[in-house]
């Protein structure tokens, strides 16, 4: 044979080809071209080989096309006859028998040859050769040719696969790999807080890295049932019955079976489900196909339920549904130890609440006093974009900065006009008792400076340590401006409550003397914008 004879030459264009049905297609027309054949149908397994793809044909008359269109032969069959076999004609009676009464007339005309490609004795597909029986029979040569033809053609195909099956495993491995690292990084991020909100939020913002969602809504169950308690849109708007406060309706919702069996549950397509509760025909109405429901479980109970949300059919399910049901499983742990955590925060803010509440009744003039600067101080930490737990600071060292004068003469309280020099010592020691009653208590350890520094003057006039400018502590900083600005809007024994209006005009006269002028600036807007919005 000829160095470059059609088998070689056909052999490598097919070898070069980099796709497997150019590479079935271009052996249809090598075989057409070559055997003489009237026309050539080749029928490809799937990847999972389970079942015959469409037809692959070369000048396959029209006639035809509703008898070949799909494999004739049954894959079981097909497995059967090629055991033993390299090649069948139609007319064979071991063949015949398979095919419909429609074949007979097809048989009449044209001899069909049937030649499997075949790898590691699997089948991979099948092609059909027709030629006239006008024609001679297929010759020892042609079949020869026909079948290396066709194996090398299912060696490649058989190769290409490998390598994009070899391709998709490694896309899948990288997905698996990014959605672990992910659900590591939502664990740190949400196991590291304590704050309810932050925790939902950091999960919500999180999920759709890791599914691919579009609406995401968290409930929570309080004495009249489930209600939603955050959602989020990762496109669409979130529809109304999403929407913070929402509840679910009767309890044959997705949430409501999620929530009351502890087991996720899964609404593949919405307009393909008969029986669905309120909440889901809603959604299911407002556009959305694929509904996932995931009950965050706490201590053997359900504690809430996540819940996603997807315009197209069949979104969620596999590798997904076990990756968020991982991140809800931290959640709902996350949640409970914030729980936790708020409680005692809860009982310990009641009982030092308690003690400034001893300070407060001493004088009908300061009731309350301590909680306004609480609230006060939280507020302007807010407004100035500190962190949560400089937040924190702020409000405890405003609630208890007052805390010293637990051990002031009520006299000097209630006194109806200004100290003179000789009763203003007693008073000034108040933010040292303050810190000398509190030290014992660790957790307060980082609120002491704000206690201690709440009377020092921005100009180092101030007491007890005289400290200038920046090297008061922010957090004293800001308690000044609140325990002033409360002072100074509230009736006193030596003076008549100003209006808001004249309070932030005297922090704005005392601002770089007695005040911080950025913390009096932040206030002042501050103020400004609440009082624009209440009118």
């Amino acid at each position: 044979m000829e160095p470059f004879s059609p088998k070689i030459k056909g052999a490598a264009h097919l070898a070069s080809l980099a796709d497997v049905d150019e590479v079935v297609k271009n052996l249809t027309r090598l075989l057409h071209k070559s055997v003489r054949s009237g026309w050539v149908a080749a029928y490809l397994l799937d990847r999972e080989r389970r079942a015959f793809g469409t037809c692959l044909k070369c000048e396959l008359p029209e006639r035809y096309a509703p008898l070949l269109d799909t494999m004739p032969l049954p894959l079981d069959k097909v497995r059967r006859l090629f055991r033993k076999n390299r090649h069948l004609f139609l007319d064979d009676q071991s063949v015949r028998n398979l095919l419909p009464e429609t074949f007979d007339k097809m048989l009449q005309r044209l001899r069909l040859l049937l030649v499997p490609m075949m790898v590691r004795n699997q089948v991979m597909g099948v092609l059909l050769i027709a030629r006239s029986r006008r024609l001679p029979s297929f010759s020892a040569d042609e079949l020869g040719f026909v079948r290396d033809m066709v194996s090398h053609a299912a060696l490649v195909v058989s190769h290409m696969r490998l390598f994009d099956e070899s391709l998709d495993m490694a896309v899948e491995m990288a997905k698996g790999i990014d959605i672990i690292l992910t659900i590591d990084e939502i664990n740190k991020a949400i196991s590291s807080s304590l704050s309810r909100d932050k925790i939902i939020e950091t999960a919500m913002q999180s999920i759709e890295r890791i599914v691919r969602c579009e609406v995401a809504a968290l409930f929570q169950e309080d004495r009249k049932g489930l209600h939603v308690i955050s959602s989020h849109a990762y496109g669409p708007e979130i529809p109304p019955e999403l929407m913070a406060g929402a509840r679910p309706g009767n309890g044959s919702s997705a949430v409501c079976t999620a929530f009351r069996s502890g087991k996720s549950h899964y609404i593949p397509s919405t307009s393909q489900t008969r029986h669905m509760g309120i909440l889901d025909r809603a959604l299911s109405q407002a556009g959305m196909q694929s509904l996932l429901a995931i009950p965050l479980i706490g201590r053997g109970e359900s504690k809430g339920v996540l819940l996603l949300a997807h315009r197209k059919s069949e979104q969620f399910g596999g590798e997904a549904t076990f990756a968020i049901e991982k991140v809800a499983a931290q959640m709902a742990v996350a949640l409970e130890n914030a729980k936790l955590y708020e409680d005692m925060r809860s009982l310990f803010i009641s009982t030092i609440s308690s003690l400034t509440n001893v300070i407060d009744a001493k004088s009908p003039w300061t009731k309350g006093h301590s909680e306004r600067v609480m609230h006060i101080a939280s507020s302007i930490a807010k407004e100035m974009g500190l962190p949560e737990a400089v937040v924190e600071r702020v409000r405890l060292g405003g609630l208890l900065h007052d805390i010293g004068k637990i051990g002031i003469m009520e006299a000097l309280l209630e006194k109806p006009e200004v100290l003179s020099e000789d009763e203003f010592p007693p008073l000034r020691l108040h933010p040292e008792k303050g810190v000398a009653i509190l030290a014992p208590i660790e957790q307060l350890q980082d609120v002491l400076s704000a206690i201690l520094y709440h009377h020092e003057r921005y100009d180092g006039t101030g007491y007890p340590k005289g400290l200038k400018g920046e090297d008061i502590p922010l957090e004293a900083r800001i308690v000044t401006v609140a325990d002033s600005f409360d002072a100074m809007v509230e009736d006193r024994p030596y003076h008549k409550a100003l209006t808001v209006q004249e309070a932030l005009e005297e922090l704005g006269k005392n601002a770089g003397t007695q005040f911080d002028p950025v913390v009096v600036e932040r206030f002042t807007t501050y103020v400004r914008r609440k009082l624009t919005g209440a009118s």
